[in-house]
Protein backbone atom coordinates (compact mmCIF):
# COMPACT_ATOMS: atom_id res chain seq x y z
CA UNK A 1 0.00 0.00 0.00
CA UNK A 2 2.74 2.11 0.34
CA UNK A 3 4.30 1.75 -2.88
CA UNK A 4 0.87 2.76 -4.08
CA UNK A 5 0.58 5.83 -2.18
CA UNK A 6 4.28 7.02 -3.07
CA UNK A 7 3.30 6.91 -6.84
CA UNK A 8 0.20 8.30 -6.28
CA UNK A 9 2.01 11.41 -5.54
CA UNK A 10 4.68 11.11 -7.24
CA UNK A 11 2.50 11.02 -10.42
CA UNK A 12 -0.03 14.14 -9.34
CA UNK A 13 2.04 16.29 -7.81
CA UNK A 14 5.45 15.50 -10.81
CA UNK A 15 3.96 14.95 -14.34
CA UNK A 16 6.00 14.71 -16.72
CA UNK A 17 5.08 18.22 -18.30
CA UNK A 18 4.11 20.99 -16.56
CA UNK A 19 0.58 21.39 -17.35
CA UNK A 20 0.14 18.53 -15.99
CA UNK A 21 0.62 19.15 -12.39
CA UNK A 22 -0.88 22.58 -12.93
CA UNK A 23 -4.21 21.09 -13.77
CA UNK A 24 -3.86 19.06 -10.57
CA UNK A 25 -3.12 22.48 -8.39
CA UNK A 26 -6.74 24.20 -10.29
CA UNK A 27 -8.40 20.85 -9.44
CA UNK A 28 -7.67 21.40 -5.51
CA UNK A 29 -8.25 24.87 -5.62
CA UNK A 30 -11.70 24.27 -6.97
CA UNK A 31 -12.61 22.13 -4.25
CA UNK A 32 -10.88 23.86 -1.94
CA UNK A 33 -13.09 27.35 -2.96
CA UNK A 34 -16.25 25.02 -2.96
CA UNK A 35 -15.39 23.98 0.93
CA UNK A 36 -14.88 27.15 1.74
CA UNK A 37 -17.60 28.70 0.39
CA UNK A 38 -20.34 26.12 1.56
CA UNK A 39 -18.63 26.57 5.33
CA UNK A 40 -19.01 30.25 5.36
CA UNK A 41 -22.53 30.56 3.56
CA UNK A 42 -23.47 28.04 6.12
CA UNK A 43 -22.15 30.03 9.17
CA UNK A 44 -23.95 33.17 7.86
CA UNK A 45 -27.30 31.27 7.67
CA UNK A 46 -26.63 29.89 11.08
CA UNK A 47 -26.04 33.14 12.86
CA UNK A 48 -29.30 34.90 11.00
CA UNK A 49 -30.85 31.64 11.83
CA UNK A 50 -29.99 31.53 15.39
CA UNK A 51 -30.60 35.13 16.16
CA UNK A 52 -33.87 34.89 14.72
CA UNK A 53 -34.87 32.13 16.97
CA UNK A 54 -33.46 33.75 20.10
CA UNK A 55 -35.41 36.87 19.11
CA UNK A 56 -38.66 35.29 18.84
CA UNK A 57 -38.03 32.54 21.87
CA UNK A 58 -38.02 36.79 23.70
CA UNK A 59 -41.73 36.99 23.90
CA UNK A 60 -42.91 33.67 23.08
CA UNK A 61 -43.77 30.87 26.11
CA UNK A 62 -42.23 27.90 25.18
CA UNK A 63 -45.97 26.19 26.09
CA UNK A 64 -49.43 27.92 25.72
CA UNK A 65 -52.49 26.21 28.02
CA UNK A 66 -56.07 26.74 27.59
CA UNK A 67 -58.69 25.51 29.58
CA UNK A 68 -62.52 26.57 29.16
CA UNK A 69 -61.83 26.67 33.20
CA UNK A 70 -59.85 29.46 34.82
CA UNK A 71 -59.63 26.89 38.38
CA UNK A 72 -57.87 24.20 36.03
CA UNK A 73 -55.33 26.93 34.72
CA UNK A 74 -54.41 27.75 38.62
CA UNK A 75 -54.26 24.40 39.30
CA UNK A 76 -51.98 23.53 37.03
CA UNK A 77 -49.91 26.31 37.33
CA UNK A 78 -49.35 25.71 40.97
CA UNK A 79 -48.84 22.02 39.83
CA UNK A 80 -46.08 23.08 36.82
CA UNK A 81 -44.36 25.41 39.72
CA UNK A 82 -42.66 21.79 41.02
CA UNK A 83 -41.97 20.29 37.65
CA UNK A 84 -37.50 20.32 36.93
CA UNK A 85 -38.04 20.99 33.47
CA UNK A 86 -40.26 24.19 33.95
CA UNK A 87 -38.78 27.80 34.67
CA UNK A 88 -41.96 30.01 34.79
CA UNK A 89 -45.49 29.39 34.21
CA UNK A 90 -47.61 33.15 34.05
CA UNK A 91 -51.31 33.58 33.38
CA UNK A 92 -51.68 36.14 30.94
CA UNK A 93 -54.42 36.92 28.20
CA UNK A 94 -55.06 38.13 25.00
CA UNK A 95 -57.68 40.46 23.79
CA UNK A 96 -58.29 42.92 21.32
CA UNK A 97 -59.06 46.90 20.67
CA UNK A 98 -59.70 49.40 17.93
CA UNK A 99 -56.97 52.26 18.67
CA UNK A 100 -58.17 55.82 16.97
CA UNK A 101 -54.92 57.69 15.85
CA UNK A 102 -56.58 60.69 14.21
CA UNK A 103 -58.71 60.08 11.46
CA UNK A 104 -56.72 56.57 11.74
CA UNK A 105 -58.32 53.02 13.06
CA UNK A 106 -56.22 50.20 13.51
CA UNK A 107 -56.91 46.66 15.05
CA UNK A 108 -54.08 46.08 18.16
CA UNK A 109 -53.67 43.38 20.12
CA UNK A 110 -53.17 43.45 23.73
CA UNK A 111 -51.42 41.00 26.07
CA UNK A 112 -52.64 41.19 29.53
CA UNK A 113 -49.20 40.01 32.17
CA UNK A 114 -49.76 39.91 35.38
CA UNK A 115 -47.47 42.31 37.29
CA UNK A 116 -48.47 41.67 40.85
CA UNK A 117 -46.41 38.32 40.37
CA UNK A 118 -42.88 38.94 40.51
CA UNK A 119 -41.67 36.86 37.72
CA UNK A 120 -43.90 38.06 35.32
CA UNK A 121 -42.82 41.60 36.08
CA UNK A 122 -39.11 40.93 35.81
CA UNK A 123 -39.69 39.00 32.89
CA UNK A 124 -41.06 42.33 31.04
CA UNK A 125 -39.14 44.71 32.53
CA UNK A 126 -36.30 43.69 30.23
CA UNK A 127 -38.49 45.15 27.41
CA UNK A 128 -39.16 48.28 29.03
CA UNK A 129 -37.49 51.48 27.12
CA UNK A 130 -39.67 53.99 28.95
CA UNK A 131 -42.28 54.52 31.99
CA UNK A 132 -44.02 57.33 32.84
CA UNK A 133 -46.73 56.07 35.06
CA UNK A 134 -47.95 53.12 36.95
CA UNK A 135 -51.09 52.49 35.19
CA UNK A 136 -52.38 52.38 31.48
CA UNK A 137 -51.04 50.70 28.23
CA UNK A 138 -47.04 50.07 27.41
CA UNK A 139 -47.01 50.53 23.88
CA UNK A 140 -44.61 49.25 21.50
CA UNK A 141 -41.62 50.95 20.27
CA UNK A 142 -42.61 50.70 16.49
CA UNK A 143 -46.21 51.77 16.97
CA UNK A 144 -44.96 54.39 19.27
CA UNK A 145 -42.73 56.05 16.28
CA UNK A 146 -45.56 55.56 13.91
CA UNK A 147 -48.25 57.64 15.46
CA UNK A 148 -46.45 60.13 18.17
CA UNK A 149 -48.78 58.66 20.43
CA UNK A 150 -48.10 61.33 23.79
CA UNK A 151 -49.44 60.69 27.30
CA UNK A 152 -52.74 58.89 25.97
CA UNK A 153 -54.08 56.38 23.75
CA UNK A 154 -57.98 56.22 22.49
CA UNK A 155 -59.99 53.47 21.64
CA UNK A 156 -62.79 50.89 21.12
CA UNK A 157 -62.93 47.86 23.11
CA UNK A 158 -63.89 44.52 21.34
CA UNK A 159 -67.76 44.85 22.36
CA UNK A 160 -71.17 44.87 20.94
CA UNK A 161 -71.57 48.54 20.88
CA UNK A 162 -68.24 50.54 19.91
CA UNK A 163 -67.69 53.08 22.55
CA UNK A 164 -64.61 55.29 22.31
CA UNK A 165 -62.64 55.08 25.16
CA UNK A 166 -59.12 56.43 26.44
CA UNK A 167 -56.30 55.54 28.39
CA UNK A 168 -53.39 56.92 29.69
CA UNK A 169 -49.61 55.15 28.17
CA UNK A 170 -47.92 53.89 30.89
CA UNK A 171 -44.27 53.55 28.74
CA UNK A 172 -42.46 52.53 25.83
CA UNK A 173 -41.61 48.71 24.98
CA UNK A 174 -39.18 47.24 22.27
CA UNK A 175 -38.61 43.10 21.97
CA UNK A 176 -37.57 43.69 18.57
CA UNK A 177 -40.38 41.36 16.60
CA UNK A 178 -41.66 44.11 14.58
CA UNK A 179 -45.57 42.26 14.55
CA UNK A 180 -44.82 42.91 18.67
CA UNK A 181 -43.36 46.54 18.20
CA UNK A 182 -46.05 47.62 15.91
CA UNK A 183 -49.28 46.26 16.71
CA UNK A 184 -49.17 45.20 20.52
CA UNK A 185 -50.45 46.73 23.83
CA UNK A 186 -49.35 45.73 27.05
CA UNK A 187 -51.60 46.10 30.06
CA UNK A 188 -52.05 44.62 33.73
CA UNK A 189 -53.83 41.38 33.93
CA UNK A 190 -56.53 43.20 35.89
CA UNK A 191 -56.86 46.10 33.46
CA UNK A 192 -56.96 43.58 30.35
CA UNK A 193 -59.73 41.90 31.84
CA UNK A 194 -61.70 45.09 32.16
CA UNK A 195 -61.46 46.35 27.98
CA UNK A 196 -64.05 43.43 27.60
CA UNK A 197 -65.47 40.60 28.55
CA UNK A 198 -64.20 39.21 24.96
CA UNK A 199 -61.01 37.66 25.78
CA UNK A 200 -58.93 34.56 25.84
CA UNK A 201 -57.12 33.45 29.02
CA UNK A 202 -54.28 31.11 28.99
CA UNK A 203 -51.29 29.83 31.07
CA UNK A 204 -48.10 30.31 29.66
CA UNK A 205 -45.25 28.42 30.18
CA UNK A 206 -41.28 28.68 29.81
CA UNK A 207 -39.35 25.98 30.14
CA UNK A 208 -35.42 25.54 31.00
CA UNK A 209 -34.83 23.59 27.81
CA UNK A 210 -37.17 25.07 25.26
CA UNK A 211 -36.35 21.88 22.70
CA UNK A 212 -38.60 19.58 25.57
CA UNK A 213 -41.30 21.63 24.54
CA UNK A 214 -42.92 18.66 23.05
CA UNK A 215 -42.35 15.93 25.87
CA UNK A 216 -43.57 18.34 28.40
CA UNK A 217 -46.68 18.94 26.29
CA UNK A 218 -47.24 15.04 26.04
CA UNK A 219 -46.56 15.35 29.59
CA UNK A 220 -48.94 17.67 31.13
CA UNK A 221 -51.72 15.74 28.62
CA UNK A 222 -51.58 12.57 29.80
CA UNK A 223 -51.76 13.74 33.43
CA UNK A 224 -54.47 16.03 32.52
CA UNK A 225 -56.58 14.28 30.04
CA UNK A 226 -59.07 16.12 28.29
CA UNK A 227 -59.33 19.37 30.35
CA UNK A 228 -56.52 21.40 28.66
CA UNK A 229 -55.69 22.10 24.71
CA UNK A 230 -51.59 22.91 24.85
CA UNK A 231 -49.45 23.60 21.96
CA UNK A 232 -45.95 24.27 22.11
CA UNK A 233 -43.96 26.59 20.29
CA UNK A 234 -42.00 24.10 17.91
CA UNK A 235 -45.72 23.73 16.53
CA UNK A 236 -46.48 27.25 16.28
CA UNK A 237 -43.43 27.75 14.04
CA UNK A 238 -43.25 24.89 12.05
CA UNK A 239 -43.73 26.54 9.05
CA UNK A 240 -40.37 28.77 9.65
CA UNK A 241 -38.74 25.61 10.98
CA UNK A 242 -39.51 24.22 7.54
CA UNK A 243 -38.08 27.56 5.69
CA UNK A 244 -35.35 27.35 7.16
CA UNK A 245 -34.47 23.80 6.14
CA UNK A 246 -35.48 23.84 2.51
CA UNK A 247 -33.05 27.49 3.15
CA UNK A 248 -29.91 25.05 3.70
CA UNK A 249 -30.76 22.34 1.61
CA UNK A 250 -31.19 24.80 -1.59
CA UNK A 251 -27.67 26.59 -0.39
CA UNK A 252 -25.75 23.64 0.38
CA UNK A 253 -27.33 22.39 -3.07
CA UNK A 254 -26.56 26.08 -4.93
CA UNK A 255 -22.88 25.98 -3.59
CA UNK A 256 -22.20 22.17 -4.00
CA UNK A 257 -22.24 23.01 -7.48
CA UNK A 258 -18.95 24.35 -7.25
CA UNK A 259 -17.30 21.58 -5.79
CA UNK A 260 -19.13 19.39 -8.40
CA UNK A 261 -17.41 21.44 -11.07
CA UNK A 262 -14.18 20.69 -9.20
CA UNK A 263 -14.18 17.61 -9.33
CA UNK A 264 -14.55 17.15 -13.33
CA UNK A 265 -11.28 19.18 -12.64
CA UNK A 266 -10.24 15.85 -10.60
CA UNK A 267 -11.51 13.67 -13.81
CA UNK A 268 -9.96 15.63 -16.48
CA UNK A 269 -6.80 15.53 -14.41
CA UNK A 270 -6.92 11.82 -13.89
CA UNK A 271 -7.63 11.06 -17.52
CA UNK A 272 -4.74 13.13 -18.66
CA UNK A 273 -2.70 11.21 -16.27
CA UNK A 274 -3.71 7.61 -17.51
CA UNK A 275 -2.63 8.65 -21.14
CA UNK A 276 0.68 10.04 -20.16
CA UNK A 277 1.23 7.18 -17.75
CA UNK A 278 0.49 4.93 -20.24
CA UNK A 279 3.76 3.01 -20.64
CA UNK A 280 4.22 3.01 -16.92
CA UNK A 281 1.37 1.55 -15.95
CA UNK A 282 2.36 -1.74 -18.94
CA UNK A 283 5.93 -1.67 -16.79
CA UNK A 284 4.26 -1.84 -13.96
CA UNK A 285 1.47 -4.56 -14.74
CA UNK A 286 4.46 -6.54 -16.28
CA UNK A 287 6.41 -6.49 -12.64
CA UNK A 288 3.53 -8.29 -11.14
CA UNK A 289 1.22 -5.29 -10.08
CA UNK A 290 -2.22 -6.02 -10.47
CA UNK A 291 -5.32 -4.40 -11.52
CA UNK A 292 -6.61 -3.34 -8.22
CA UNK A 293 -3.02 -1.87 -7.45
CA UNK A 294 -3.16 0.34 -10.88
CA UNK A 295 -6.87 1.07 -9.52
CA UNK A 296 -5.66 2.09 -6.29
CA UNK A 297 -2.66 4.40 -7.51
CA UNK A 298 -4.83 6.69 -9.64
CA UNK A 299 -7.95 6.65 -7.19
CA UNK A 300 -5.53 7.85 -4.06
CA UNK A 301 -4.22 10.51 -6.60
CA UNK A 302 -7.37 11.74 -7.01
CA UNK A 303 -8.37 11.38 -3.14
CA UNK A 304 -5.35 13.41 -2.48
CA UNK A 305 -6.48 16.12 -4.74
CA UNK A 306 -9.79 16.15 -3.31
CA UNK A 307 -8.53 15.91 0.43
CA UNK A 308 -5.96 18.65 0.10
CA UNK A 309 -8.76 20.34 -1.52
CA UNK A 310 -10.87 19.84 1.53
CA UNK A 311 -8.32 20.47 4.08
CA UNK A 312 -7.36 23.69 2.91
CA UNK A 313 -10.88 24.75 2.47
CA UNK A 314 -11.91 23.78 5.38
CA UNK A 315 -9.12 25.86 7.39
CA UNK A 316 -10.20 28.70 5.11
CA UNK A 317 -13.89 29.22 5.44
CA UNK A 318 -13.55 28.24 9.73
CA UNK A 319 -10.62 31.15 9.52
CA UNK A 320 -12.50 33.22 7.44
CA UNK A 321 -15.78 33.08 9.67
CA UNK A 322 -13.69 33.43 13.39
CA UNK A 323 -12.02 36.20 11.79
CA UNK A 324 -15.26 37.87 10.63
CA UNK A 325 -16.96 36.62 13.82
CA UNK A 326 -14.17 38.64 16.48
CA UNK A 327 -13.64 41.80 13.50
CA UNK A 328 -16.81 42.35 12.28
CA UNK A 329 -17.21 44.86 9.64
CA UNK A 330 -19.81 43.86 7.31
CA UNK A 331 -23.09 45.66 8.19
CA UNK A 332 -26.49 44.79 7.96
CA UNK A 333 -29.73 45.99 8.61
CA UNK A 334 -30.11 46.18 12.53
CA UNK A 335 -33.85 46.05 12.14
CA UNK A 336 -34.59 43.12 10.24
CA UNK A 337 -31.72 40.86 11.60
CA UNK A 338 -32.05 41.90 14.73
CA UNK A 339 -27.61 42.66 14.85
CA UNK A 340 -25.73 45.46 13.66
CA UNK A 341 -23.00 43.50 12.21
CA UNK A 342 -23.14 39.70 9.96
CA UNK A 343 -23.85 37.30 12.21
CA UNK A 344 -21.30 33.96 11.89
CA UNK A 345 -21.77 30.41 13.81
CA UNK A 346 -19.51 27.54 12.93
CA UNK A 347 -21.16 24.00 13.45
CA UNK A 348 -19.10 22.03 13.14
CA UNK A 349 -21.16 19.20 12.21
CA UNK A 350 -21.94 21.15 9.32
CA UNK A 351 -18.01 21.31 8.43
CA UNK A 352 -17.81 17.80 8.96
CA UNK A 353 -20.97 17.11 6.22
CA UNK A 354 -19.26 19.48 3.86
CA UNK A 355 -15.98 17.87 3.90
CA UNK A 356 -17.29 14.12 3.78
CA UNK A 357 -19.53 15.18 0.52
CA UNK A 358 -16.31 16.85 -0.68
CA UNK A 359 -14.30 13.89 -0.29
CA UNK A 360 -17.19 11.56 -1.58
CA UNK A 361 -17.46 13.47 -4.40
CA UNK A 362 -13.56 13.46 -5.57
CA UNK A 363 -13.42 9.51 -4.78
CA UNK A 364 -16.12 9.04 -7.52
CA UNK A 365 -14.35 11.38 -9.96
CA UNK A 366 -11.03 9.74 -9.10
CA UNK A 367 -12.42 6.00 -9.66
CA UNK A 368 -13.80 6.03 -13.25
CA UNK A 369 -10.01 7.08 -14.57
CA UNK A 370 -8.19 4.84 -12.66
CA UNK A 371 -10.84 2.19 -13.77
CA UNK A 372 -9.93 2.92 -16.88
CA UNK A 373 -6.13 2.42 -16.35
CA UNK A 374 -6.23 -0.92 -14.65
CA UNK A 375 -8.25 -2.13 -17.72
CA UNK A 376 -5.41 -1.39 -19.71
CA UNK A 377 -3.91 -4.29 -21.52
CA UNK A 378 -0.23 -5.01 -20.60
CA UNK A 379 0.58 -5.27 -24.66
CA UNK A 380 -1.16 -2.49 -25.90
CA UNK A 381 0.69 -0.36 -23.32
CA UNK A 382 4.17 -1.12 -24.26
CA UNK A 383 3.68 -1.67 -27.69
CA UNK A 384 5.07 1.79 -29.23
CA UNK A 385 7.51 1.80 -26.22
Amino acid sequence: MLTEIYLARRYIFRGRTRHISFIGIISCLGVAVGVAALIIAFSIVNGIDGGLMKRIMRFQDHLIVNSFNQEDLLAVKQDLSSWDEVETAQISLNTQVFAKFGETIMPLAVRGVDFSDPEAKKEFSQYIKKEFTQEGFFVGEGLNQQFFIDKKIEFYPLEKTLKLKEEKVRGVFKVGLYDIDNYYLIADLEKAKSLSANYSLFLGVKLKDPYLADQVKEKLLSKYSNKLLVSSWIESNSALFATLKLEKLALFIILGLIILVASFNIFSALTVKVVEKTKDIGILRSLGFRRRSIRNIFTLGGLMIGSTGVVLGSLFGVGACILFEKYPFIRIPADVFGTEYLPLVVNYKDVLAIAIVGLIISFISSFLPAYRASKLNICEALRYE
